[in-house]
């Protein structure tokens, strides 16, 4: 019967705590160079990002913003969201605010900044007083009727954003975030669609 060298154990001992503290170290240059990167001002401070999403209505434009202008019913075709409650007696224009509550608790506020009435209107979105949550800095929500021609009305939805964490927020932007908001967009954009020309919720 062959004995074990225990030289050969405490060798391989040796190597896996040599990896473990590789690997630790590793791990721990990259949350610095993370942390680092968010310090650092994005290249371009005043840029927005946007995405966007564009459809038609089989609706007359009228009948399209009598419901856009409603500011109570996006529960029925915004994924994730429950429920609306109106924040201020003032349920449209300039100054008119919503709270919508999401699946799981959490909330948005938004805000009414722009109205032209008949065309849509433009929403900041936050959080009480605070700013949006992450991951934005600032960001807005456009409704639009952009037209009508026999088919129905042309509508576009649109978010613009500021995203947190300076140059490493501008690149998890580029590389991720954005084509996400842009896929949420066409996602919503058809929900949108589907319920303005049934009235059934469509989520």
């Amino acid at each position: 019967m062959s004995e074990t060298d225990p030289t050969r154990g405490m060798n391989r001992a040796k190597s896996a705590r040599r990896w473990v503290r590789v690997f630790f170290g590793i791990c721990l240059g990259i949350i610095v160079v993370l942390a680092l990167l968010s310090e650092v001002p994005a290249s371009r401070p005043e840029a927005w990002s946007q995405a966007r999403s564009e459809f038609v209505v089989g609706l007359p434009q009228a009948a399209v913003w009598q419901k856009l202008q409603d500011l109570r019913l996006a529960h029925h075709y915004v994924p994730g969201v429950e429920g609306v409650e109106m924040l201020t007696p003032q349920a449209k224009g300039v100054g008119a605010s919503r709270r919508i509550l999401q699946e799981g608790g959490s909330t948005l506020d938004e805000t009414v900044v722009e109205w032209e009435e008949g065309r849509g209107f433009i929403i900041r979105l936050h959080r009480g007083p605070e700013g949006p949550p992450v991951p934005f800095e600032s960001a807005n929500f456009r409704y639009w009727i952009e037209g009508e021609n026999a088919d129905g009305t042309f509508l576009s939805l649109m978010i613009s954003y500021r995203p947190v964490g300076g140059r490493l927020g501008e690149w998890l932007d580029s590389a991720v975030l954005n084509a996400e908001m842009r896929s949420s967009m066409e996602a919503l954009g058809q929900s949108m669609k589907g319920y303005y020309e049934s009235g059934i919720d469509v989520r």
